[in-house]
């Protein structure tokens, strides 16, 4: 069971952690987090998402309090003072208390455990829908915590039976609200956004391994692309790599999860292995 969260540096039981009203990220919105799968007591992919952390808050102009040093051990001090095997962490950094409610301050640091999302074996069996939307995000190269266009669509988004939202713009498609985006053509090129997105980390490993096996090209894919598209999914830290068989009233492909998908989904899963016996 989870009993402790990380405020500034000290473990608090979770009952007990709190955040002044003034900090900026409640009175403006304004500030970051990362979120990354702990494994077998391990933090998955564990520099990757610290260096993520540390450019996203020279983006948005955020100083973190503490090296990225002392961020590794206040996040494994965590882990261990929880004593979970399997679970999440989010990192949240603040715009930190504003005398004025507008500029940012000293950055509060929060660390968080939770238990991780557990989705039904069905959705990789099946594969899912996603829900297009209009819109690119505001420097997407920031995990910025604003999330506010993904939650006020998911009412819209439910109603569809939409797994995610999936954003595109001027006719290209950059990625979904917590996920990146890949097609697969019918010569088995893979195709996602190499511009314009967050960066995932599960994106980045995806490819790394990829390479070796299937032509890749990173440009954004196009809406007409899909109509083609041999098959699709999205990569992110929780799910990993999940199929996706359709999008609004397009279907992918056969309508079924393809063989590159399924290939690369153990590919991914051989990887994660891989990280952990040497790590």
């Amino acid at each position: 069971m989870i009993k402790f969260y990380s405020i500034n540096g000290e473990l608090v039981p979770k009952e007990q952690a709190s955040l002044g009203v003034t900090d900026l990220s409640i009175q403006r919105g304004y500030g970051l987090f990362d979120y990354f799968v702990v494994k077998k007591g391990q933090p998955l992919f564990f520099e990757d998402y610290l260096d993520r952390v540390e450019r996203s808050a020279k983006w948005l102009h955020l100083e973190l309090p503490i090296t990225k040093e002392e961020l590794r051990e206040q996040i494994l001090r965590l882990i261990r003072a929880n004593g979970e095997q399997e679970a999440g962490i989010k990192v949240i950094l603040t715009g930190g208390y504003a005398a004025d409610g507008y500029s940012p301050e000293r950055s509060n640091l929060i660390i968080l455990e939770m238990p991780p999302p557990v989705y039904p074996k069905s959705k990789f069996e099946q594969g899912v829908k996603l829900m297009g939307y209009d819109y690119h995000r505001t420097f997407p190269s920031a995990k910025s915590i604003n999330y506010i266009v993904g939650i006020y669509l998911l009412p819209q988004q439910q109603a569809a039976g939409a797994e995610d939202v999936l954003f595109h713009s001027n006719g290209e498609i950059y990625e979904t609200t917590r996920a990146n985006f890949f097609i697969v053509k019918q010569d088995d090129t893979i195709v996602t956004a190499g511009e314009g997105i967050l960066h995932g980390i599960t994106r980045k490993k995806l490819l790394e391994v990829a390479k070796h096996h299937y032509a890749i090209e990173e440009r954004k894919p196009t809406l007409e692309e899909l109509k083609t598209a041999k098959e699709a999914f999205i990569t992110s830290s929780t799910r990993l790599l999940m199929p996706v068989v359709q999008v609004d009233d397009v279907t992918i492909g056969d309508g079924k999860p393809g063989s590159v998908t399924s290939h690369l989904l153990e590919l991914m899963k051989a990887e994660v292995e891989r990280y952990l016996s040497v790590n």
